[in-house]
């Protein structure tokens, strides 16, 4: 009989709790060892790394700016969505803006652009995916406006500047930070054809802000 290897069946905490095999909890009832612990309202509790390390370093991720958000980059940071001369009320044109992966994007303006026509109104409105939509359960997320903007005379522009540290200022509804949209994010912007002919006009989807550099998943 040739000799055989014994194989070593012992299980590495350290490896098991990395890949997922193990818990926590699951390791100290197995392993002899040291695990840092703390107070937690009176109750002994293992150090949370996530809580500890890595969500303090969302704060430095934004003091990095690696790239310019501004609306110039068709399918990156802008959407142009054509409407169609004579089309039906009602016609619906959506595209979206999706934060690549391993990117994090610091936001503080995002701007619809409808130019105002004589022919027929065209609604917008723009939802992002980070945030719940409680009322009407949408996939895409919560709509920013609760009403759908108009395109009314003198007002082509709608600026929704509502996330920068002198926002505030301005109105007590608005945020004094940056809507920070991780990898993975998604921006859905939809103008809709109003009553009317209509005519041959260009949407406009833009966002603006910085790219940052993501350090937190």
């Amino acid at each position: 009989m040739g000799k055989q290897d014994v194989k070593d069946k012992t299980i590495d905490p350290i490896r098991a709790l990395q890949t997922g095999n193990l818990t926590t909890a699951q390791a100290q009832q197995m392993f002899s060892g040291v695990m840092p612990v703390g107070d937690y309202k009176g109750v002994a509790s293992i150090l949370d790394l996530d809580l500890l390390v890595k969500q303090p370093l969302v704060d430095p991720e934004r003091r990095h700016i690696l790239g310019i958000l501004d609306g110039r980059e068709e399918d990156y940071d802008l959407q142009t969505l054509a409407i169609v001369a004579g089309e039906l009320a009602g016609t619906l044109h959506s595209a979206t803006i999706v934060v690549p992966l391993g990117e994090v994007w610091f936001i503080n303006v995002v701007r619809g652009v409808v130019p105002f026509t004589v022919a027929s109104t065209v609604t917008y409105d723009w939802w992002c995916s980070l945030w719940t939509d409680r009322i009407a359960a949408a996939v895409i997320g919560q709509p920013f406006w609760q009403t759908p903007q108009t395109n009314v005379p003198g007002g082509p522009y709608t600026y929704d500047a509502e996330f920068s540290a002198q926002a505030a200022l301005w109105s007590p509804n608005f945020k004094d930070v940056s809507l920070r949209a991780p990898g993975g994010t998604i921006f859905t912007c939809v103008f809709a054809t109003g009553v009317g002919p209509g005519e041959a006009i260009n949407c406009t989807f833009q966002i603006f802000g910085y790219i940052g550099k993501a350090l937190v998943d």
